[in-house]
């Protein structure tokens, strides 16, 4: 079978998005609940019927009359399905409620939505050669990077593959959010009430947000995976229940979130520049220490050994963390800028460094250099921060 476009795939998922969001009814359902199923069953049918018929080339007769029915008929001509009976009473009970007010025989109509879901499930195996569930609502992602990391994240899970498969959600949504205004305000990963609360004003639900960030890797810009074995990335959370709700959890909320309009969000210093320390004598060592899950672990002893030297003038470039170290076991914490006698430098790059190895962090003397800063010289930055970088306004004529 030839592959449907992606126009195509688009109108079949928003139908199958929009049937699989109806509740259940029951035989004592009251009829203006059971009307509104079928209205909802009659609309997202159509749209799923309209981009079946486009992908097999079944053409209403009447290309300017293209009503539910038009494209059941045009189906039927070419695959008969056994469908049009359903649908047609389906499509008079709508008629008689909408244009005349009759309200639905609830007995007859409760389950509409089920019945709608499993004809418009042998529809699509009969016209696409996959089920309505396979088409999946991941068609609906806008972003092409995110929607096709998303496919490979169900095609890992599939196979078996559960922590590839949530690696390959955690860069989908890290993706996705990249195309949104809340890229700087959510760490993938990193369950954040105030990250939750920003999403909720999208209709995120914070429970789900904070429980699929338990089980998903962090996520940097780059794409940069990492696992935090001690807290909760371990095997025993790589299940195949988790993965199933962890993909569901993410589809819905890339959902959600992809279209909201810009909202005005303080971004985090280091996102958007990086510490510069500038040596103010000559002889100033760089001691390289790991860092990472490396420090997490507290049982194991701290070490460290001299990767380099800064003479008067010569500067490293990173994030900085103020810190006070009281003795020499090479145990230090966190403390405001004034009272640190060491800086401890994350993502570290200099010419003095050479190269060293991932997660290494570099301490530094903090009586021996002068701490400032400066703007990520980087494409995303000058896309999203045009005014940090007047020069180029300059250049341009601006």
């Amino acid at each position: 079978m030839t592959k449907p476009s992606q126009q195509v795939l688009n109108r079949i998922a928003i139908g199958n998005y929009l049937i699989s969001t109806a509740g259940s009814l029951t035989p004592n359902a009251d009829p203006l609940s059971v009307a509104q199923a079928i209205l909802l069953a009659h609309d997202a049918s159509e749209l799923v019927l309209a981009g079946l018929a486009a992908s097999i080339g079944a053409t209403p007769k009447d290309k300017h009359k293209t009503f539910l029915m038009d494209y059941v008929n045009a189906i039927e001509e070419k695959k008969p399905l056994g469908i049009k009976l359903f649908f047609n009473e389906l499509n008079e009970a709508r008629i008689a409620f909408k244009h005349l007010g009759i309200p639905p025989n609830t007995t007859h109509f409760y389950d509409c939505v089920v019945k709608a879901r499993k004809h418009l499930d042998e529809a699509c195996r009969a016209c696409l050669g996959q089920s309505l569930e396979e088409v999946g609502l991941e068609a609906l992602i806008e972003d092409d990077a995110a929607r096709n990391r998303y496919s490979q994240a169900k095609t890992l899970h599939q196979q078996g593959n559960f922590r590839e498969s949530l690696e390959s959600l955690g860069i989908a949504f890290r993706q996705a959010l990249n195309a949104t205004p809340f890229a700087f305000v959510v760490s993938v990963g990193e369950p954040e009430t105030e990250a939750a609360l920003h999403l909720l004003g999208c209709g995120v639900d914070p429970s789900t947000f904070m429980s699929l960030q338990e089980f998903l890797p962090s996520v940097d810009f780059g794409d940069a995976i990492k696992w935090n074995l001690r807290d909760r990335g371990h095997a025993a959370n790589w299940t195949r229940e988790n993965v199933d709700y962890c993909l569901a959890a993410t589809l819905k909320i890339i959902l959600q979130v992809q279209h909201a309009q810009f909202g005005a969000h303080a971004i985090p210093f280091q996102y958007v520049f990086e510490d510069v320390l500038t040596a103010n004598t000559d002889g100033v060592v760089l001691n390289s220490e790991k860092g990472g899950i490396h420090r997490a672990l507290s049982f194991l002893q701290p070490s460290r050994k001299a990767v380099g030297e800064l003479n008067k003038g010569q500067q490293i470039a990173g994030h900085v963390t103020p810190a006070y170290e009281s003795d020499s076991s090479y145990k230090w914490q966190k403390t405001f800028l004034e009272t640190a006698n060491i800086l401890v430098v994350s993502q570290p790059k200099g010419d003095s460094l050479g190269e060293i190895e991932p997660d290494t962090d570099i301490i530094v003397r903090a009586d021996l250099v002068e701490l400032s800063y400066r703007v990520r010289d980087d494409p995303d930055t000058r896309e999203r921060y045009p005014h940090l970088f007047p020069e180029a306004a300059d250049d341009s004529g601006g």
